[in-house]
């Protein structure tokens, strides 16, 4: 009975000394795995956070070289020119023509108490694009508040790619801009059609009759 005892006791001893060497190795392939994860994250190089003009693959025309034109699009356009040179800001076309409407306070966005109507204009696209002169101008609706203009019209580079020009929203700077005209279908850009918005008179002059 004794040596039966013995033996058992011997026996327990023996498994639990074998468990606890397996957990020491255990414990030990945890550590070396943790050791090698803090060693590769002490490699890696921080990335910067970008900021809101990394982001985008297209430069603002702020960060853009002289002389060198912006791609315009959403994003680019956000600080441009929302006047023109009579002070005048649009937001909306209506038949047509560039228009500012404001709801009255405590309204509906939709119920508009009084609509300031602009000159008239047509949307730029491949059949039209042509017809364009140097010095027309043209607003781009990126769809925000306010449309963002006036652009001026320079020429028709290789691509066939529209070059523009427009002023800054606050700073006395002017910038360039291009799109291509395959892009015509996605960005709304509208040719004002006559720059004056009234109709010219033409008067002759009269030719005084000499007395004799």
């Amino acid at each position: 009975m004794a040596k039966t005892r013995k033996h058992k006791r011997s026996n327990r001893k023996s498994k639990h000394g074998g468990k606890r060497k397996k957990q020491k190795k255990k414990k030990r392939t945890m550590r070396k795995t943790y050791s090698i994860q803090k060693r590769k994250a002490f490699g890696r190089k921080k990335s910067k956070t970008p900021t809101s003009l990394s982001i985008f693959p297209d430069k603002s025309p702020q960060l853009q070289d002289k002389g060198v034109p912006t791609k315009l699009n959403s994003f680019t356009s956000k600080n441009v020119a929302i006047r023109d040179s009579k002070g005048r800001e649009f937001n909306a076309i209506i038949n047509d023509r560039l228009a500012y409407r404001r709801a009255p306070r405590g309204q509906n966005v939709e119920d508009f108490s009084e609509i300031l109507y602009g000159p008239s204009v047509v949307q730029l696209s491949k059949a039209n694009y042509k017809k364009m002169k140097k010095g027309d101008l043209l607003y781009f609706d990126r769809g925000s508040v306010a449309l963002r203009g006036p652009f001026k019209f320079i020429n028709v580079t290789r691509g066939p790619e529209i070059l523009l020009e427009v002023a800054d929203t606050a700073y006395n700077k002017k910038y360039l801009f291009s799109i291509s005209v395959n892009r015509l279908s996605k960005e709304k850009l509208y040719l004002i059609t006559n720059k004056s918005g009234k109709s010219k008179r033409h008067s002759k002059k009269r030719k005084r009759r000499s007395r004799k």
